[in-house]
């Protein structure tokens, strides 16, 4: 196995250039993936990892399984492409990182992915490992009414760029039975570290977009909810309009029988219609005037028949007892 180590610079869209770091060397890959941990610590919005791994030549008689031949990370403008295939299979610093609990991992289509880690006994934690395939979708349904998952490319551009549209036609199909020269050829080495770069890319826009629709959710809640409390208003104050504008009952004044027991207030008249009143006010004036004339008429009140049948005690008062003599 011989050692190395490449440092190189590629293009990707718009003019931006990504570093890149090709090595099969244990010490390389340990002082990388340290100051990946580092940077992860540091982020506080896209706290995740692109992933991307290339496989090693099918077996044309579909005999024997392919194998993880190069592993690729990304994080900021920096990838890391190891060339797993050409190590002694132990990296203890990739198994350690990858296996990291509080790391998140961002792939296109890991179902095969986490085969291939698995034959080498490095397991991903699912709830760590994002697959953009089941976030995002631009093929939609087929005629059986089952999702079609996108490939690399066609997310990338409808999520990046448009010139990634034309990264699988300039990179041959049967390059892909390359992943296990060494060293990799520029073509190779350039595909790995763009494709690790647009994993990383492409989750960052993932996040952005589930949290606008989060936020726009929310939003549309609230607003919802104030509708429902401005309509609630509007209800109680038609209610309120409604009973100002409704015609006085004309049997209010002829209630006989207030409520809760209360006495209503009556009149002369309707005092008077009562059947336990007098009929008539002749009743009061008669009685006056027998109380001022002094008729002989007996009076039915007792005490005025009392004092009628009684003398009137004499007065020593001249002028009462005679009264010619003023």
């Amino acid at each position: 196995m011989q050692p190395i180590t490449q440092i190189r610079t590629f293009t990707v869209h718009g003019g931006k250039e990504i570093d890149v770091v090709y090595t099969n060397e244990e010490e390389t890959m340990s002082k990388y993936l340290k100051m990946y941990a580092q940077w992860y610590a540091e982020e506080e919005e896209n706290k995740f990892v692109g992933l991307d791994l290339e496989y090693t030549r099918e077996d044309p008689n579909h005999e024997e399984d392919n194998y993880l031949a190069v592993a690729q990370l990304c994080m900021r403008n920096h990838v890391l492409v190891c060339h797993f295939s050409w190590t002694n299979g132990e990296c203890p610093a990739l198994r350690s990182f990858l296996q990291n609990q509080g790391i998140v991992f961002c792939s296109v289509d890991k179902r095969a992915d986490f085969i291939k880690l698995y034959y080498e006994k490095i397991i991903i934690p699912r709830e760590n490992w994002i697959d953009i395939q089941e976030i995002v979708n631009v093929k939609g349904l087929n005629e059986r009414g089952k999702l079609m998952r996108d490939g690399m490319a066609s997310l990338a551009t409808s999520i990046i760029d448009e010139s990634y549209s034309q990264m699988k036609s300039k990179f041959p199909r049967e390059r892909h039975n390359y992943w296990e020269e060494q060293p990799l050829s520029d073509l190779n080495l350039e595909y790995a570290a763009k494709d690790a770069y647009e994993d990383k890319l492409r989750g960052r826009l993932c996040r952005k977009c589930n949290a606008a629709e989060i936020e726009a959710e929310h939003a549309q809640r609230n607003a919802a909810a104030e509708i429902a409390r401005l309509n609630a208003e509007l209800a109680s104050a038609q209610a309120e309009l409604a009973i100002l504008k409704a015609p006085a009952s004309s049997d209010n004044t002829q209630q006989t029988s207030p409520p809760h027991g209360k006495r209503t207030k009556m009149n002369d008249e309707q005092w008077l219609e009562r059947s336990d009143a007098p009929k008539s006010s002749d009743y009061w004036q008669n009685l006056r005037k027998k109380s001022w004339t002094g008729a002989d008429q007996k009076s039915d009140d007792p005490w005025t028949t009392e004092m009628s049948d009684q003398q009137s005690p004499k007065s020593d008062n001249p002028w009462l007892t005679k009264p010619g003599n003023y």
